[in-house]
């Protein structure tokens, strides 16, 4: 019985382990870069309204880089298009936010003012990268940092 147990205790210890070595080779962090941040749920004006996984009207992810450039790509029916500009990043008492400058006007630009900036925050368990555009009646944008390969 004792040698079962101890079986059990050592695979146990074994599996805990590797999973801890496979979090830290992807090191999704908002401190390492390159980032992608892929749109993963929207929601709308309607409340309970959610769209994830298929059911989005497009797929739509962010790469943010080293020398604070970025890539913004939106697929929609089979087609590509992508908006580039810089971010800062912008630490307060309410959270780490993300503000964009895009480097000319594009129809991806989703924000409040239809000027070239675009504000994204992270929620508190800083998880989730989220849009500032509902605030004014836009769609909820939520983004999943995900490891680039």
């Amino acid at each position: 019985m004792k040698l079962k147990f101890l079986f059990l205790l050592s695979f146990v210890i074994l599996s805990c382990s590797k999973k801890s070595n496979e979090l830290e080779a992807q090191d999704l962090s908002v401190n390492t870069f390159p980032q992608k941040w892929s749109l993963y749920k929207m929601t709308g004006s309607i409340q309970y309204s959610e769209r994830t996984g298929d059911d989005l009207p497009y797929q739509e992810y962010y790469i943010f880089y080293r020398d604070k450039s970025f890539t913004k790509i939106r697929i929609s029916d089979s087609n590509e298009r992508s908006a580039v500009g810089f971010f800062e990043i912008q630490s307060n008492a309410d959270g780490v936010a993300y503000l964009l400058n895009y480097s000319e006007e594009s129809d991806l630009v989703d924000n409040c003012s239809n000027d070239k900036k675009e504000y994204l925050y992270l929620d508190d368990q800083a998880i989730t990268l989220i849009s500032s555009w509902q605030a004014c009646d836009g769609p909820g944008l939520f983004y999943e940092q995900i490891s680039i390969k």
